[in-house]
């Protein structure tokens, strides 16, 4: 057996460790995809409290290759879904385990990176010819 932790023991323990402090996971969790994924990354965020000027990220939603990913705050408790659409219709959502959504994102992710990179190549050799 290897001693290298599998995509999903990782995912796992970074799930267990998200649960002592849940508010502060999801706003970490919110601001790098944020910063990692412009234009396909939404949060909702609500107030701390009535008359609190500090909020914290309960709703995430990642637009990723054909699925949408929610990751929500409900109740102290994350809640993850993915749903398939096309052309702006839903055809099926997903609840999903937050480990086994968080690795789902990671794929969907990692093909929009081969997608960007391989149009990136094309465009570079177009421009160099």
């Amino acid at each position: 057996m290897s001693s290298i932790p599998s995509d999903f023991d990782l995912n796992a323990a970074w799930y267990r460790k998200a649960q002592g402090d849940l508010k502060a996971f999801m706003e970490a969790f919110a601001v790098r995809l944020e910063g990692a994924m412009p234009g396909r990354v939404s949060v909702e965020r609500k107030k701390d409290g009535l008359f609190s000027k500090s909020s914290h990220a309960s709703r995430i939603s990642v637009e990723a290759h054909d699925h949408l990913y929610v990751l929500e705050l409900q109740k102290e408790r994350l809640s993850a879904h993915r749903s398939k659409s096309v052309h702006g219709v839903t055809l099926s959502t997903e609840h999903m385990a937050v480990p086994t959504w968080l690795s789902a994102l990671q794929g969907d992710i990692q093909t929009l990176a081969e997608h960007a990179g391989n149009a990136q190549s094309v465009l570079h050799d177009f421009l160099m010819s």
